[in-house]
């Protein structure tokens, strides 16, 4: 008798070097990925949490320690410098990226938009602050995009990603990568190995 697939509940966003790396190997565990998407800086305030960049040894630190993490994984990282810049500048709403996985989750597209996005951001430093240039990474992959940010900016949208934000904050949720399985949590990509060993148990 074949044994049914045990879940892993992925808590992500796309601002997160470590969320990037730690998508890279989902496909290799024996589970069903159930993608939990989060305005993970919204979270962080909702549990008093801090963004490494706040702590600048800390912020450097980490862009070492996932270089590290990347070369093990034998996957490219880079640092999206204008995306980073216009993040700063209060310029871009990283919102609409996380949205616009919401949207392509309802369109039933959700694997293409998710794979091309984290390229953009971590692997092709693409253009995601233009409308065009986000246009183009979903053209690309051969998504519609004008029907993915249609739904991303809807209100509808909106309003349900502020209930993912309350509701990741309140199961304990306080950075991404953070995984679940029933209702014990991992968080970081450093932890697939203990979740590994909890599959396999």
């Amino acid at each position: 008798m074949t044994k049914p697939a045990q879940t892993v509940e992925f808590y992500f966003d796309y601002v997160s070097p470590y969320t990037y790396l730690a998508d890279t190997q989902l496909g290799a565990l024996d589970a069903e990925i159930i993608y939990r998407p989060v305005a993970i800086m919204d979270v962080m305030k909702l549990v008093n949490n801090q963004p490494s960049p706040m702590c600048p040894p800390k912020g450097r630190y980490a862009g070492l320690d996932a270089a590290r993490w990347a070369k093990r994984y034998g996957v490219k990282l880079t640092s999206n410098s204008a995306l980073w810049a216009a993040l700063m500048a209060g310029k871009f709403d990283p919102r609409t990226l996380i949205r616009g996985a919401m949207a392509a989750q309802s369109l039933g597209v959700f694997p293409r938009y998710n794979s091309a996005i984290f390229n953009a951001v971590w692997r092709d430093e693409a253009d995601l602050v233009s409308q065009a240039g986000r246009d183009a990474v979903l053209t690309a992959a051969g998504l519609d995009a004008a029907a993915i940010w249609r739904k991303a900016d809807a209100e509808a949208t909106k309003v349900a990603l502020e209930a993912n934000v309350k509701a990741a904050a309140e199961r304990g949720v306080f950075g991404t990568p953070t995984f679940f399985i029933g209702g014990e949590p991992f968080f970081g990509n450093d932890r697939l190995d203990f979740i590994r060993a909890h599959l396999a148990a």
